[in-house]
């Protein structure tokens, strides 16, 4: 962002407390953590559940701030410290409002191609995979870490300068009208939803509802300029097209994935290396290319498809979009290989998890080839709502569909795991069920060997990141 403290404080629609010492200066950065401001820079003081970022406007001013945002009053002494530092003090009604105002408005300064993507299962991994294809031809930025919220996406619009030429923002929701907030302030020109889960349904209650939800970002593209992108083979694709009324709005829809004969982008001659690598043959517009990946699982290659069809409707070519599917790497908490001291391998899925993203998981440890166990780790599950028991049944059963050698359970929910696992054959001997995650550390200890590979997965609360810490590389 590049703004005038007077244009900013008007877009936000702030009331002036203390003059700044010109109003033509200028900020270009904004934080809500008092240790990341920049000299010139924003301040937006955020009320948490624990912390008040008032509290901390002082903190700001000292490291240079020449704009803090407030919703409180702030003390007499933290005022005469501004003026004397010719720091703006602007109060605002809503923090949060004010921070997607500002990146409103730097989004119209941007010139860049905005892509949306959301889902219930895959979306950062896709996002990922699309930032990688459109950086081969575009300067491009793209959502880091989890900021895919209320407060992360207008930060990630401000953080990309004026001459990005692609943005690939993701949306993450956990209820109705989230998503056309984010879509209002990012105004996407293209849109993936990767597909329609489990995952929300202790807010949404059923999946119809969940795919509205999803839907959010089709309905915010452009009338007769838009794209969406939808899975081929998705449960509800027809029924967001139909909802978000894309045809009578001349939104073009492109399919990705599943069979080639319904869909426009899709993959066919997948095969896998022993750590779980896919190599396949990518289709698209009446060519083929063979492609590799080194993120691993076949869940993966139906995200590479919904990239490619985002990179090909930008005009790149085949071979292009999968030279650049090729570079992708995994990233942290969502199935890096991991080395481990005493020699085993850990792949670290324990970012975030659901029923279909703990099947994906579980397929991949069991397409591994080793000489030694595979160790599935799998903790509770959140936000499944009526849907958690059978959720937690359905991971016991795929364990023993998928042969794991050894199952260690953590949390409450996850005794469901263990118990539809030894129903459904799994020997009750290789099945530990632990309280938390320091416990799961210490029964794997117990029982890992040096030729290994062992899967962490669990909803992020679960903690289960613990068990990759001292990784070697």
């Amino acid at each position: 962002m590049d703004f005038s403290i007077e244009t900013a404080v008007r877009r936000i629609g702030a009331r002036i407390v203390v003059e700044p010492s010109s109003p033509l200066s200028r900020v270009s950065s904004i934080t809500w953590d008092s240790r990341a401001v920049e000299q010139g820079g924003a301040f937006l003081a955020l009320k948490g559940a624990r912390v008040d970022g008032h509290d901390f406007a002082g903190a700001a001013i000292a490291a240079g701030a020449a704009l803090v945002i407030v919703t409180d009053d702030l003390p007499e002494h933290a005022l005469a410290f501004a003026r004397e530092a010719g720091c703006c003090i602007a109060r605002v009604p809503d923090a949060q409002q004010a921070l997607s105002a500002l990146a409103s408005a730097w989004r119209e300064e941007l010139s860049a191609h905005v892509v949306g993507v959301t889902g219930s299962v895959g979306k950062t991994t896709t996002r990922g995979l699309a930032a990688q294809v459109l950086s081969a031809r575009f300067k491009t930025e793209s959502t880091k870490g989890n900021f895919n919220n209320e407060l992360g996406l207008p930060l990630t619009v401000l953080t990309a300068p004026k001459d990005c030429e692609a943005l690939v923002v993701e949306m993450g929701m956990d209820g109705r009208g989230q998503i056309a907030r984010l879509a209002a302030v990012a105004r996407p020109e293209r849109a993936i939803i990767t597909n329609v889960g489990t995952a929300h349904l202790e807010y949404l209650g059923t999946r119809e509802n969940i795919a509205r939800a999803k839907a959010e970002i089709a309905e915010a593209l452009p009338d007769g300029e838009g794209v969406a992108f939808l899975a081929a083979d998705g449960e509800f694709t027809d029924f967001i097209i139909e909802h978000a009324r894309l045809a009578e709005r001349g939104i073009r829809v492109v399919r990705f994935g599943g069979e080639g004969h319904a869909s426009d982008v899709y993959a066919t001659e997948v095969a896998f290396d022993a750590e779980g690598r896919p190599t396949f043959v990518l289709h698209a517009q009446d060519e083929s290319c063979a492609c590799a990946l080194k993120l691993r699982g076949a869940h993966n290659v139906q995200n590479a498809c919904g990239a490619a069809a985002i990179g090909l409707s930008y005009g790149m070519s085949l071979p292009d979009v999968c030279h650049a599917l090729a570079g992708a790497q995994a990233q942290a908490g969502r199935q890096a290989l991991l080395r481990m001291p005493g020699g085993y391998r850990l792949l670290d899925d324990a970012y975030n998890a659901s029923p279909e993203s703990m099947a994906a998981s579980l397929s991949v440890l069991s397409s591994f080839s080793t000489s030694g166990s595979r160790i599935a780790v799998l903790g509770d599950m959140g936000e499944l709502g009526s849907a958690s028991d059978a959720g937690h049944d359905s991971v016991g059963r795929a364990v023993a569909e998928a042969k794991i050698d050894a199952l260690i359970c953590v949390g409450p929910k996850s005794r469901r795991i263990a118990h539809a696992a030894r129903a459904a054959g799994m020997d009750p001997a290789r099945i530990q069920e632990v309280d938390d995650a320091d416990a799961a550390r210490e029964a794997l200890s117990r029982i890992v060997r040096a030729d290994d590979v062992v899967l962490a997965k669990a909803s992020h609360c679960m903690g289960l990141s613990k068990l990759a810490e001292g990784a070697v590389d």
